[in-house]
């Protein structure tokens, strides 16, 4: 609605405060961003698969106001005449009000979907409701956020939980998780931690205000046991993040940067093939030229901001060595960190040092 106003108001009436207790029907819609998808598995030590996880760079998140939960219609009521909104409750009907009318923001956030794997015979539901809350206690802990900065719910009919950065500009932690092989260990303790269960708390039965429990869960109160969940989280203490490659746009991708490198230069490709044995994350692009540092590195990681020099016998002589290093200094300068690989030296050792890098 492209002529509609608002306006904050410092004070809410007994009847807001009202609506705020018993809550609005929310619904969560996604999208992954083209090309910005990954998925991951944990895995304990003996095999066994824990949790899937996708994670979704810049996804499109849709939030959708389906009305208040108490009442028995959907949506809202709006008179599209004076503007107003008209109360569920109102026997106004005119042909100028629009009911099920439903409120909708957008916004664009990284997101991380976890499919918890293995799940319990019994009391599934309140699992899954207890391993939602712990692991949103665990992450903002781990990695210092404010309560406000992600947010997490359940979706397709409390299958999967969805967590997003709901900070304007996000935080950056999602990713940080896919990409720490040992993120889960770390969230565990934490988890472990916030439940009682290194420093036991004889007073909390099933869950409290020091763990699990606040004011925005208050209809799942009910849900939360603590208990459901310890033999999990103590999996979780010994457990790998895996992330799967895409083999085919892997490939794809691979021969592309084939076609960038220096015609000129073979052992850019050597180095290149090397990295794509091993396993290791493939660059983002190759000879591409950084402006404010006015360097070409043989190949860059542009969201890690690391590149590569492979230096072959041209870069034997002294000039193009005292050449190379004001550049690289120059890129240095601009936030980058560089690998320098040279032929003649142990190079293959310097890829695992790129492998933690990343």
């Amino acid at each position: 609605m492209d002529n509609a106003i608002a306006r904050r108001t410092n004070r809410i009436t007994c009847d807001e405060e009202e609506r705020l207790k018993y809550g609005y029907k929310l619904i969560t819609h996604f999208r992954y961003a083209q090309d910005k998808k990954e998925i991951a598995t944990i895995t304990a030590n003996d095999g066994t698969e824990l949790l899937r996880l996708t994670y979704g760079e810049t996804a499109d998140v849709w939030r959708i106001n389906q009305g208040l939960t108490r009442s028995q219609e959907k949506g809202f009521k709006l008179d599209r005449t004076s503007g107003e909104w008209v109360s569920n409750e109102s026997d106004r009907s005119t042909e100028a009000v629009d009911t099920n009318v439903h409120l909708m923001v957008k916004d664009t956030s990284n997101i991380l979907i976890i499919e918890p794997l293995n799940l319990p015979e019994s009391d599934t539901g309140a699992f899954i409701i207890t391993l939602q809350y712990t692991l949103e206690r665990a992450i903002g802990t781990l990695y210092k956020l404010e309560n406000d900065e992600l947010a997490s719910e359940r979706v397709a009919k409390g299958k999967y939980l969805l967590f997003w950065e709901a900070a304007e500009g996000g935080a950056g932690v999602l990713s940080q998780i896919l990409e720490d092989r040992t993120s889960f260990q770390k969230l565990a303790r934490e988890a472990l931690d916030i439940c009682h269960f290194l420093e036991p708390k004889d007073s909390c039965a099933q869950a409290c205000y020091q763990c699990l429990l606040s004011y925005r869960n208050q209809f799942d109160h009910p849900s939360l046991n603590r208990h459901l969940i310890s033999g999990f989280l103590r999996q979780l203490q010994d457990s790998q993040v895996n992330v799967e490659q895409d083999n085919q746009s892997g490939e794809e991708h691979y021969r592309w940067l084939l076609e960038q490198t220096d015609p000129n230069s073979e052992f850019e490709r050597v180095v290149l093939k090397a990295i794509y044995e091993q396993g290791i994350k493939l660059p983002d692009s190759a000879q591409e030229l950084i402006p404010e540092a006015n360097c070409k590195p043989d190949f860059i990681y542009k969201k890690a901001r690391i590149a590569i020099f492979c230096d072959g016998s041209v870069h034997d002589s002294p000039e193009q060595q005292q050449r190379d290093h004001l550049k690289r200094e120059n890129l240095h300068d601009c936030g980058y960190e560089f690998i320098e690989l040279n032929y003649r030296q142990n190079w293959r050792a310097q890829l695992e040092q790129l492998r933690s890098l990343l």
